[in-house]
């Protein structure tokens, strides 16, 4: 009999949760790229520079599935299904969104034209007629069942054929409707299975699912029993045959078996038989497991021959499962009965409709957002929270969920101690970390460590956690001169989960002692030895300065940094290369010292300048030094100035000339004696950090030496020649120029010989270096990539192919050498690789890559099977010695570039 095709269109919403499929990248996720070029230039000085961002940004892609698959013909042996006449049949089917973004589908069911007759079709989501779109996160499933019913006085044999058919309204060329099952009319007997959980909705890790599966016989002939349907602890057993195999989930507790007899039956109450099995229903036992969280099946048997159950008698079972404490966050625990049963009495329960699974049960596994936070290594505290550790050389001991010093913490210094968190919560989470109860005027943070102990960053922003991941983390506190005496300061540290409760551990602080005092001294420019108090005199020519070497100790037990004042007019410079006396070397203060460290001495000059017409004479000096971290830590030391007769001179002008790499300048500087006697002048020799030459002459064509020395008559001048010589490829933005101080010292010749030192800056320019990386992205034709398109509006389909080309180009003037470009598999905004790795080329096979970090260097003729790590790096470099490695015999010229593809697949 030939039926139209005809349509049913139903709606519903439904709220879904995960199921474990894979969904290709979000929509909207933007996949960035960016890569690195390391060199080092001509004066072998470590350098970088980034390339463009790459960006692309992933479309929505829209899909489904259906499954089971069937085709119209033939029907898959699985999707054949009987009932009789009036009777009616549940048919499993699952709804998927394999797409990367939420969709809704419309759902219809199509009748075959070439079957016997049309059933009447109700599609179901538990137990609920669907009557509209249904709409799906990516990533999600629905379990859905087709109630089909078999007209009554349909004839025996016929069949009805039909099809889920679900349709993408994001996309109405995305449809699949492959899914076809069979209903045939049968005068065998039927058994109808069910099965049902409580709770439904989202349960947490820990929590208890009660189950009760059922199996009735509709109207129609019995269910009858199997010969040899089980083996139960070794011996075979007859009837019908219910098991459900238990997966995600740890059986608890069995419950009671019951048998129903339907309206108006006689039926006598079959033997019903509780079974275990511990091998996934390998082997079965009527015995309880003295430890029932190894069940992993449980099924009951209604044991008999013949015909055991009438149309509408019914049997059940219900039992308990537990979810296991670790189930992560939107884990689903799926669940279905399979029955075995004889429906046209030839004992077998091997024909079609005699092995019947019932719909199956779905829950979602839900969010829990917890942590813990304890002493280093416990988290979770408790009874193993024991021990010691030392860190900054204080020692800390652990009872519990409380750490104490034991060693005492000095006035002014840090303490730190170390903490670690653990996500015990089942999701990925982001934690806020903070310490409370400080004291005022101490300052508590919250910092990283790594495993070594070193201190990082002060952790300003949430963290981010897998389930029953840790974290290592420091609160370290600055404690005030003040607080000497104090004990017992208790430390509350809190970590709070993102949609949780904080839990917090106590860090103590058992004992502060009293810090030593700083001392101002006079320097014997030893700082083995304590400085000196006892006055010193220094003698100085009108209008010069009194130089007074000084050596500052700081006595505390952190670092300080002082004020230094004195007399009007005063100076104060670092001692460099403490030699106590006042050179180019030497850095004014114009501010606080730099910080001291514990025990540390800073050697010093203080510069008093003798005024100008000065009689001669002693003048008492004094310099005070005081603490930026604490104004009541003051030292003094009292000196003495003294006037003297002059010897002065100038030395002009200051120079500034530019060179290329290698080429020398020569400045002319006059020098004037304009004190009161003929005087000798030596030019010392001037040292450059970066590869400079200096020479001196007093005829500009030379001879030029090291130092230079002579004689300039009272009120005369002399000409001073200064060569400088730039070293071949000194080059870098970092270090466009070079001042030097070239130094004259003037000596009168008569008593007492007072030596004045003059200076002029020389400023040498040299060029610099530029390197670039260029970087741009384009759609591949397939993982070939032998034909590339632009990325339309700067977005890509999950699946696609993109090929990145990067330019790496000296566009600077001098060479470079070990130019190593690196990149890595294109990222989202959240740092996470979305894209895999399809393979590399190069512009040349001189451009060699590695893999593993530069141990190993191939030629790019022959792409790398796979690249480094999770993340996957790659280094590459052009291999300009061809020597078949990179080092810093690889010279990238002026102008010279090299170009490298790299191919990748969006997730």
């Amino acid at each position: 009999m030939n039926h139209v095709s005809r349509t049913l269109l139903l709606s519903a919403a439904l709220a879904l949760t995960g199921t474990g499929l894979a969904a290709g990248t979000a929509p909207n996720t933007v996949i960035n790229n960016k890569a690195v070029l390391t060199y080092r230039d001509a004066l072998n000085a470590p350098r970088s520079v980034d390339s463009n961002v790459a960006t692309v940004t992933v479309r929505q892609v829209f899909a489904v599935t259906v499954t089971p698959d069937s085709p119209e013909a033939p029907i898959a042996p699985a999707r054949a299904f009987a009932t009789f006449a009036g009777g009616t049949r549940q048919i499993p089917y699952t709804l998927t969104n394999p797409g990367n973004g939420t969709d809704s589908y419309t759902l219809s069911v199509t009748q075959s034209t070439t079957d016997g007759f049309d059933a009447g079709i109700r599609i179901l989501r538990g137990g609920v007629e669907v009557t509209g779109p249904i709409t799906l996160t990516a990533d999600t499933s629905a379990d859905l069942i087709i109630e089909a019913t078999v007209p009554a006085g349909t004839a025996d044999g016929l069949a009805s054929r039909f099809a889920l058919v679900a349709t993408s309204n994001g996309n109405g060329t995305v449809v699949d409707s492959d899914n076809y099952a069979q209903l045939t009319v049968s005068a065998a007997g039927q058994l109808n299975l069910g099965l049902s959980v409580s709770p439904t909705g989202p349960v947490n890790p820990g929590s208890t699912l009660s189950y009760t599966f059922s199996a009735t016989v509709p109207t129609g002939s019995p269910a009858r029993g199997v010969t040899g349907v089980v083996t139960v602890d070794g011996a075979p057993r007859n009837g019908i045959l219910l098991s459900d195999p238990l997966t995600n989930q740890t059986f608890a507790a069995m419950g009671a078996a019951t048998f129903t007899v339907g309206a108006g039956n006689s039926t006598p109450a079959p033997a019903l038989v509780r079974l275990y099995s511990t091998d996934g229903g390998v082997t079965w036992t009527a015995t309880a497991p003295a430890t029932l969280a190894n069940v992993n099946a449980a099924a009951l048997l209604v044991e008999g021959s013949g015909d055991l159950l009438a149309a509408g008698d019914s049997v059940s079972l219900t039992f308990d499962a537990r979810v296991p404490d670790g189930a992560l966050a939107n884990t689903t625990i799926s669940n279905s009965v399979n029955g075995i049963f004889d429906g046209n009495a030839d004992g077998d329960g091997a024909d079609t409709g005699e092995r019947p699974v019932s719909p199956a049960t779905s829950v979602t596994v839900a969010t829990v957002s917890r942590a813990a936070v304890g002493p280093f290594s416990f988290p979770e505290a408790g009874a193993p929270s024991t021990g010691t550790y030392t860190y900054g050389g204080v020692t800390i001991e652990r009872s519990g969920d409380t750490q104490t010093t034991v060693t005492d913490v000095v006035a002014g210094s840090t303490v730190t101690f170390r903490e670690t968190l653990k996500n015990t919560g089942n999701a990925t989470n982001t934690f806020t970390l903070a310490v409370s109860g400080a004291p005022a005027g101490w300052t508590c943070t919250v910092r990283n460590i790594d495993a070594g102990g070193t201190l990082g960053s002060v952790i300003s922003s949430s963290v981010t956690l897998a389930a029953g991941a840790t974290l290592e983390f420091a609160v370290t506190c600055s404690v005030p001169f003040s607080a000497a005496g104090t004990t017992n300061t208790a430390l509350t540290v809190s970590a709070t989960p993102s949609g949780g409760a904080a839990d917090t551990t106590t860090s103590v602080i058992a004992n502060v002692t009293a810090a030593g005092l700083p001392v101002l001294g006079n320097s014997d420019r030893d700082s083995a030895t304590a400085p000196s108090t006892t006055p010193v005199t220094v003698s100085a020519n009108p209008g010069q300065d009194a130089v007074f070497p000084l050596e500052l100790r700081n006595g505390g037990p952190a670092e300080e940094a002082f004020i230094l004042s004195g007399p009007t007019g005063t100076r104060y410079y670092i001692d460099t290369n403490n030699n106590g006396v006042l050179d180019g070397g030497d850095t004014e203060l114009t501010g606080p010292t730099a910080p001291i460290a514990a025990g540390g001495t800073l050697f010093l000059l203080a510069v008093t300048p003798i005024p100008a017409g000065a009689v001669a004479g002693d003048t008492n000096v004094t310099v005070t030094a005081t603490s930026t971290t604490d104004a009541g830590r003051v030292t003094s030391v009292t000196n003495v100035a003294r006037t003297n007769s002059v010897t002065s001179g100038t030395f002009a002008p200051n120079g500034a000339q530019s060179t290329i790499s290698g080429g020398s300048v020569v400045y002319t500087h006059t020098l004037t004696n304009t004190g009161n006697d003929n005087a000798d002048f030596t030019v010392p020799a001037v040292t450059s950090g970066q590869g400079f030459a200096y020479a001196f002459s007093t005829s500009a064509s030379g001879p030029f030496t090291s130092t230079l020395s002579g004689t300039v008559a009272r009120s005369g001048t002399q000409n001073i020649y200064v060569q400088v010589t730039a070293p071949a490829g000194l080059a870098g933005n970092a270090t466009p120029s070079e001042t030097a101080t070239i130094r004259v010292n003037l000596t009168a010749q008569r008593d007492p010989r007072v030596t004045v030192a003059l200076s002029v800056d020389d400023t040498t320019s040299v060029q610099s270096v530029v390197a670039s990386v260029t970087k741009t992205v384009e759609l591949c034709n397939d993982a070939t990539c032998t034909a590339v398109t632009p990325v339309t509006d700067g977005r890509v389909n999950p699946g696609d192919y993109l090929r990145y080309t990067l330019v790496v180009s000296n566009d600077g003037s001098s060479v470079l050498n070990n130019a190593v470009l690196e990149d890595q598999l294109p990222v989202d905004a959240s740092n996470n690789v979305v894209t895999s790795y399809v393979k590399l080329g190069a512009s040349s096979a001189s451009v060699l890559f590695s893999t593993n970090g530069g141990t190993n260097w191939f030629s790019s003729a022959t792409s790398p099977a796979s690249l480094n790590g999770a993340r996957g790096s790659f280094l590459a470099a052009l291999d300009t010695n061809g020597d078949n490695t990179i080092t810093a015999a690889d010279i990238l010229n002026p102008g010279a570039t090299f170009t490298v593809t790299f191919v990748v697949r969006v997730n």
